[in-house]
C-alpha cells in the first residue's frame, strides 16, 4: 500500500485542517466537508491517514508529480484523472476519493498543502482527538455543507433516492418549522452542539435514509443554531439540483445500443464526477453523434456542431482562420455551462 511505503517521508503531526502558507492555513471549505463525511463514515482512520501521508510525501519528494498536480493551467479533468489512474487500485477508494475531490475542488497551486493538511486531519482524528474548527460565515458553512452532502451522496445513488432524500429533509423542515418548542431547542446558541445533533438523530432515527439523517445532523453541527432551518432549506434545494445532475439528457442522431449507452454514461460519468442516468431521444437534426444535457451543463458532440465549426471557421479572414474557438473539448466536441 502507498501509506506503509511512504508515511515515513511526511509525519502526521497534531493540529487542525490546517495547510501551509500558500493557501492561507486552510483548506477550502468543501473540501473541508466532504472530508468531514469521509472520515466519520472510514471504519480504518489509521490506514486512511497513512495513505494520505503517503501521497503528500510523495508529492512532497517528486517533483514533476507535484508540478504536474499543482499546475493552474491543467485542466481539472486532467487532473482528476491523474489521481485516479496513479492510485486507484493501490490505495483504499475512500482515499482516492478524497484526492480527486481535493484536486477538483480546490486550487490547483494549494494542493500539495491541502493533501498534507487532509493526512494531519485524519490522523488527528485517528487518536481521537478532534480537530478545532473556527468561526463560518454563512458562505463558508453552505460550501461545507455542499462538500458534505456530495460524500454523503457518493457516486452512485440514483436520481430517485436522491429526491427520496429531498422529500425526507422538506417533510422534516415542516416538523421543525411547525413546532415552535422543537424550533427554539434546535436554534438555541445556550445548548451545545452535541445535544442539538442527538435530537435530530433521535427524531429521525429509523424514520429517514441514513443520508438524510446525517446531513440534517451535520447542518446543526456546522451552522450557527439560529440558521438551522435555512440550512435544511439550503439541502432541500441542493438534493433537487442534484437529482438533476444525475439523470444525462442525451439527444442522439440515431439508435444508441447497450454497449454505446454504457461507454456514454461512463465518459460522461468521469466528466461530472459521478454516475447518470441517461434518457436517450432521437433527434435526427444533429446528422451525427450526440448532444448531452446534465442540469446546466451541455455536451454538444454532434455533427450538425462539427458542420457549424467548420462553416465558420472557412468564413473567417485568412489571419484568423488558424485559430481554434476557446470552447472546445476532446474531438470537437464542446462543452458549455449554460
Amino acid at each position: 500500500m502507498l501509506g506503509a511505503q511512504s508515511a515515513g517521508r511526511l509525519a502526521v503531526g497534531e493540529g487542525t485542517l490546517a495547510a501551509g502558507a500558500g493557501n492561507g492555513g486552510r483548506v477550502r471549505e468543501r473540501v473541508r466537508g466532504y472530508s468531514d463525511a469521509v472520515f466519520e463514515a472510514c471504519r480504518d482512520l489509521a490506514a486512511l491517514a497513512g495513505e494520505l501521508a503517503g501521497f503528500a510525501g510523495l508529492l512532497a519528494s517528486v517533483e514533476d508529480l507535484r508540478v504536474a498536480l499543482s499546475n493552474p493551467t491543467l485542466s481539472t479533468l486532467t487532473r482528476v484523472a491523474v489521481v485516479h489512474d496513479l492510485l486507484s487500485g493501490k490505495v483504499s477508494p475512500q482515499a482516492v476519493e478524497l484526492l480527486a475531490f481535493a484536486a477538483q475542488n480546490g486550487s490547483a497551486g494549494d494542493y500539495a498543502d491541502d493533501v498534507a493538511a487532509l493526512a494531519r486531519a485524519a490522523g488527528f482524528l485517528a487518536r481521537g482527538m478532534k480537530p478545532a474548527s473556527g468561526p463560518l460565515g454563512h458562505l463558508g458553512v453552505a460550501e461545507r455543507l455542499d462538500g458534505y452532502a456530495t460524500a454523503v451522496l457518493g457516486r452512485r445513488v440514483r436520481s430517485s433516492t436522491i429526491r427520496a432524500i429531498q422529500d425526507e429533509l422538506a417533510a422534516f423542515m415542516q416538523v421543525v418549522e411547525g413546532n415552535g418548542t422543537l424550533l427554539q431547542t434546535l436554534s438555541s446558541p445556550e445548548l451545545p452542539a452535541q445535544l442539538r445533533e442527538a435530537i435530530v438523530v433521535g427524531l429521525l432515527a429509523k424514520r429517514a435514509r441514513t443520508e438524510t439523517a446525517r446531513m440534517a445532523e451535520y447542518a446543526a453541527r456546522v451552522g450557527r443554531p439560529r440558521d438551522y432551518l435555512r440550512l435544511l432549506e439550503v439541502l432541500v434545494e441542493r438534493m433537487a439540483l442534484e437529482a438533476d445532475h444525475r439523470v444525462a439528457e442525451v439527444r442522439a442522431a440515431g439508435a444508441i445500443s447497450e454497449r454505446q449507452r454504457r461507454r456514454l454514461a461512463a465518459v460522461l460519468g468521469r466528466a461530472i464526477g459521478h454516475d447518470v442516468e441517461l434518457r436517450v431521444s432521437p433527434d435526427a437534426r444533429l446528422l451525427g453523434g450526440f448532444v448531452a444535457t446534465i442540469g446546466d451543463t451541455v455536451v454538444d458532440a454532434s455533427l450538425h456542431y462539427r458542420l457549424t465549426q467548420a462553416r465558420e471557421l472557412l468564413a473567417m479572414p485568412p489571419r484568423t482562420a488558424g485559430i481554434r474557438p476557446p470552447a472546445e473539448g476532446r474531438g470537437g466536441a464542446r462543452t458549455s455551462n449554460n
